[in-house]
C-alpha cells in the first residue's frame, strides 16, 4: 500500500479543516497567512536539518523550504515581528528534534514526504491566493522533485507518515482555536 493511500484519511481530515480551507480559498488575513508561515518555518526547519544531517536532501534538488518561507514571512510582516510559535509547533519541533537522533531517525522522511509533497502538490493553489511573493511554492523542477522524493520513500513510513498528519492537524486548528 502507498503512503498515499495509507494516509487518505488523515489527508482528508487535514483539508477539512478550518484553516486548510481558508487558505485554499485565500479567505485568510494577511496576519493570518503570516502567522501560518512563521510556524511553517520552525517546521521546516526541523524537518530540512534532520534530513539533511543524514544526507536525504543531496538528491532532491530546490527541496529546502524553511528559508523560502522565513523570506514570505519577512516580506508580510517586517523583520520586528510579534509572532509567537505555537505550543502544538514548538512541541512538533521537538518531536523532529528527538526523532533525529532516535534510531529510527530516517522516519524523518515521512514529515517529508507529508510537507514537501503536499507543497508539490496543494500548496501550488494555495500560491494562488497567498499575499506576497510566494516564494515557498515555487520550486525550479517540481516534476523531477516529486519523482525524486518519491524515489526515497519506503515501505516502512507508513505509521510515521500517519504521524506527520496528525501533527499537520493539529497545529491547523491550532491556528483557529474554536475548531
Amino acid at each position: 500500500m502507498s503512503l498515499r493511500e495509507i494516509t487518505k484519511d488523515l489527508h482528508a481530515d487535514a483539508e477539512r479543516t478550518i484553516f486548510a480551507k481558508k487558505l485554499v480559498t485565500g479567505s485568510f488575513t494577511k496576519e493570518e497567512y503570516a502567522n501560518y508561515l512563521w510556524q511553517m518555518v520552525l517546521v521546516y526547519n526541523g524537518i530540512e536539518v534532520a534530513a539533511k544531517g543524514q544526507g536525504m536532501l543531496k538528491n532532491l534538488p530546490d527541496i529546502e523550504r524553511a528559508h523560502k518561507i522565513y523570506q514570505d514571512c519577512i516580506e508580510l510582516v517586517g523583520p520586528n515581528h510579534n509572532l509567537k510559535w505555537l505550543p502544538e509547533t514548538i512541541e512538533y519541533y521537538q518531536y523532529l528534534l528527538a526523532l533525529s537522533y532516535s534510531d529510527n531517525k530516517h522516519l524523518v522522511k515521512a514529515h517529508l514526504y507529508c510537507r514537501h509533497m503536499g507543497d508539490l502538490f496543494g500548496g501550488q493553489i494555495i500560491a494562488k491566493k497567498c499575499p506576497g511573493s510566494g516564494k515557498f511554492y515555487q520550486f525550479k523542477d517540481a516534476e523531477n522533485l516529486k519523482t525524486a522524493i518519491r524515489a526515497e520513500l519506503t515501505d516502512d513510513l507508513g505509521d510515521e507518515a500517519r504521524v506527520a498528519f496528525q501533527w499537520a492537524i493539529k497545529i491547523m486548528k491550532a491556528l483557529v482555536k474554536d475548531e
